[in-house]
Parts: structure tokens; C-alpha cells; sequence
């Protein structure tokens, strides 16, 4: 069967089983998340239904960020019948995204107040003689704060080392800092007492930054950045003695939109060339700041 008219078959097959519930086309306009935090298909929509023009954004799970599908390459909106105004009776709204290997129909309707459902149905072209299958959706309106899936990533970048002693251990704290930093905007690092806290700190900003080694292991963590440009000031340590990780990278994750950035991977190795500061003798017994909260966080923090 030649691919329109699947798709077309299709579309009318799962509109012909939809509730009948209709609603004004811009009731479908907004971003949407999936209800489901665990969700391994589709975790966000963002749809922008202008007069009669469609365009449906989707993303699906991945880690550490979720794959962008980008927009449907083609959306429509549908009424209850052929002389149906559009902008006051839309039942549903189909896109389509087509790969190199697969064919995905989306079909969305209202369900409730402040839902949607979203049914996906995939077929694969490949020839690999995989299964076409259909997964279904419900999604919620998003709130009032604006989720920035267009951010681009973090530019990390090694800036320097600096020896220093906390309690009579002496460390090396190698300082990295994101160079586009500027790109972010203040909102992302708000304080967010209504989301999960940071150990005993209920004020923990609403972006926390993770420092990943090169085997992908998180060794040390951000949760009270206050601004963004903040993001200058990163840093891990190594107790002397210990080995250094070869390469760093971050990935910056937005707890309100469930959202990440990933920086690149910047070598350590590079550092041995950066002049190394030593803090002055008398002040070697003081704790840096925030230390001790990022102690406390290493400590304590769930995951």
C-alpha cells in the first residue's frame, strides 16, 4: 500500500474511534508534558495552532536529554464534519513524521480540561520486518514558567587549578566554567522550594549542574547556583594522592521541564600546562564558598 494512502486510512481508523468531544483550535496551542515522568516514548509536545495552520514539535525519551523529533512534517486539524468551522470545532489533530527508517502518525485529541491524549502510530520501512505497533499519551498543560527546549548546550571549558587544605586535607580543585553562559536565561536558576530539596536545603535552585567523568559517572554536583553567570565559577576536586579523571563534562538538567544540556568533554590532562595558584598559607584552614553545602550535597543527595 502506497504510503498516503496508509497514512490516510490510518488517521480515518483512529479518528473513527475517537471520542466525539470537540473544542476550539486554540485550546491545542501550548507546551504539554507527558503525565508520566517514566514514560519511554513521547515526553513533550509543544503545539502551535494558528487560525487553521497546525505545527506539532515533538520530543521523545532519551538520556541524557531527550531526542528532538523537530516538527511534524505535516499537521492538519479536523472537525466533525466537512462544513465545520475549524477554530471553534476541532475534534483532533494529526502529524506525521517521516525517517529514514520509520513512519510515525500522531493523532491528538482533548480528553479533559488541561489534557490530551496523543496515540502514535509506527511503521517501519526499513524492510528490517519489524512490527508496526501504537503507543497512547496523555499529556498535561505545561504551567506558567516557559521551558527552553531551543537552549543550546553548554561550551565547557578547563580554566585553571588551585591547591588548597580543608581539615588538614590537602586537595587540587580544578575550575571549569561555561563560556556561553550568557545564553541562559536567569529564571533557570531561580529558587525552587517547591521541588524536590538539595539534602536539608529547600531553596536549592531549580537547574542543578552535574560534573561527569569520561566513564560517565557523576563526581561532584551543583544545586545552589544562584544566577547564570554563576556557571564561570565550576569546579571538582581530587584529595591528593588520588588520580585525576582523564576528561569532564556537565550536563546542566532543568528540573521544572525535566530538560538537560550537555556540554562537550574537556580534557584534564590540559591542566599540568595552566598555572596552578596555591591559597595563601593562613586562609588554607577555611572552608571555600558553598564548600560546604557541595560537601553536604555529595552526601546526601539521592541518586
Amino acid at each position: 500500500m502506497k504510503k498516503p494512502i496508509y497514512l490516510l486510512v490510518l488517521g480515518l481508523l483512529a479518528l473513527a474511534v475517537a471520542p466525539s468531544a470537540s473544542a476550539q483550535l486554540e485550546h491545542f496551542s501550548g507546551y504539554w508534558k507527558n503525565v508520566d515522568p517514566d514514560t519511554t516514548g513521547v515526553t513533550t509536545l509543544d503545539i502551535d495552532a494558528s487560525e487553521t495552520t497546525v505545527a506539532v514539535h515533538a520530543w521523545g525519551k532519551f538520556y541524557p536529554a531527550d531526542i528532538d523529533w523537530e516538527y511534524a512534517n505535516a499537521s492538519y486539524a479536523y472537525g466533525p464534519t466537512a462544513a465545520s468551522d475549524l477554530l471553534s470545532e476541532s475534534m483532533a489533530i494529526s502529524a506525521v513524521w517521516t525517517t529514514s527508517f520509520s513512519e510515525t502518525l500522531m493523532i491528538i485529541r482533548p480528553v479533559e480540561k488541561e489534557h490530551l491524549q496523543a496515540d502514535t502510530y509506527t511503521r517501519f520501512t526499513d524492510g528490517s520486518g519489524r512490527t508496526a505497533y501504537t503507543q497512547s499519551y496523555i499529556f498535561e498543560r505545561g504551567h506558567d514558567y516557559q521551558c527552553r527546549q531551543d537552549l543550546p548546550n553548554p561550551q565547557l571549558e578547563l580554566t585553571g587549578t588551585e591547591d588548597y587544605s580543608v581539615s588538614g586535607n590537602d586537595f587540587t580543585r580544578y575550575k571549569l566554567s561555561v563560556t556561553n553562559w550568557n545564553v541562559y536565561p536567569p529564571e533557570l536558576f531561580e529558587a525552587a522550594p517547591d521541588l524536590p530539596p538539595c539534602g536539608l536545603n529547600t531553596e536549592s535552585s531549580r537547574t542543578w549542574v552535574d560534573i561527569y567523568n569520561q566513564d560517565e559517572v557523576r563526581i561532584w554536583s551543583f544545586c545552589t547556583l544562584a544566577t547564570s553567570e554563576d556557571l564561570k565559577g565550576l569546579w571538582f576536586a581530587v584529595k591528593e594522592g588520588e588520580t585525576p579523571p582523564d576528561s569532564v563534562y556537565i550536563v546542566m538538567t532543568d528540573r521544572r521541564c525535566d530538560l538537560s544540556y550537555v556540554s562537550n568533554e574537556v580534557s584534564i590532562s590540559s591542566a599540568s600546562s595552566i598555572a596552578t595558584p596555591t591559597t595563601p598559607p593562613e586562609t588554607q584552614t577555611t572552608v571555600p564558598p558553598n564548600l560546604q553545602t557541595m560537601i553536604n550535597f555529595q552526601r546526601v543527595k539521592p541518586f
